[in-house]
């Protein structure tokens, strides 16, 4: 908190007003202001502040881009923190930088190079984080008015392919319970997930399962961080104290996740502690997999997934244990 402070010293107001009275700019949950419409409390994530100083920060000297050489050896968190385009610049050939122009010469410019292309061959691609739902309607009302249907979204790429999967698996291209079926579960395992950094919003529910006495498992081949231990910023007293998340690690080497869960499959096979009859009513093909599981071999297993026989072991017990258990 101290450094979104900092980062928005020169506009705190501003960036206040933005808290208050803005759409979150880092989840599509619906969420007006500080009011959280999913659950009771202040709705307030780590994206949603990162996300802040992008609003609140002033105009960088158009100078700097008159010689594109002023900036070369900048990275790309370096040239953000030269502030924001206050208004629209060209490039024209010969010269060796940007020059500035009014937006009138803009919309003509980017007007004309639109007339010129075969709607054939235009497409639009939005990105995932930080726009609004607005701006999607717009842009796709725009892709139709100028007579292309090649729109795509930087998320729709980022999810077809566990889509699929999950089709295949379980029949629904979709999770199949909600961010407050975590709490009160007995268990949520993570595969494979730092979703402390990646789905920040998640942790308040997080917080609140833990609350409940729900126990986390992470199964990765690093031990994240956030996974660890995370402040959450809507809630007080995670802001203060902080938020033990994982209570179980287990480390798996790289693309050892399916030997792992083999492995506690196996375990299960063989201590008799699967439910047969929801096996032989909602899954196809799992004698095959039975056996296979029955005549693989412990080195193996704890070759391929990079962890012990024991730890492996040790998980099973727990999920065997765990009335309902969510992975993610």
């Amino acid at each position: 908190m101290a450094k979104v402070a900092v980062e928005n010293r020169a506009h705190p107001l501003y960036a206040w007003r933005i808290l208050r009275d803005g759409t979150c700019d880092g989840c599509a949950l619906g969420t007006v202001g500080l009011r959280d419409f999913t659950m009771d409390g202040v709705h307030l994530c780590t994206v949603r502040l990162n996300l802040l100083k992008l609003n609140t920060m002033d105009a960088m000297d158009a100078e700097l881009l008159s010689d594109v050489q002023n900036v070369s050896g900048l990275t790309s968190a370096e040239m953000r923190d030269l502030g924001r385009l206050g208004y629209p610049m060209v490039w024209r050939a010969g010269t060796p930088g940007y020059t500035r122009i009014t937006w009138d010469e803009a919309l003509s410019l980017a007007a004309a190079a639109l007339r010129k292309t075969d709607p054939a061959r235009m497409a639009f691609y939005l990105t995932s984080r930080g726009i609004t739902n607005e701006v999607y309607y717009m842009a796709q009302k725009v892709a139709r008015a100028l007579g292309t249907n090649n729109i795509d979204n930087a998320a729709r790429l980022c999810h077809s392919a566990s889509t699929v999967a999950m089709k295949q698996a379980i029949g629904v291209a979709a999770s199949t319970c909600s961010y407050k079926d975590w709490i009160g579960s007995d268990l949520i395992v993570f595969i494979g997930s730092d979703t402390a950094n990646n789905q920040p919003v998640a942790t308040k529910y997080l917080f609140y399962a833990k609350k409940k006495g729900t126990r986390v498992a992470v199964v990765n081949p690093y031990r994240e961080p956030g996974m660890m231990r995370y402040w959450v910023p809507s809630v007080v007293e995670s802001v203060l104290f902080g938020t033990k998340i994982c209570d179980e690690y287990y480390r798996v080497q790289t693309g050892g996740d399916l030997a792992f869960l083999n492995g506690v499959l196996k375990v299960l096979i063989e201590r008799g502690q699967v439910d047969r009859a929801y096996i032989d009513a909602h899954t196809t093909g799992f004698d095959g997999v039975e056996q296979a599981l029955r005549e693989s071999s412990w080195p193996d297993i704890e070759r391929n997934s990079g962890a012990s026989r024991a730890d492996i072991e040790h998980f099973a017990d727990m999920l065997a244990r765990a009335k309902n258990v969510i992975f993610v």
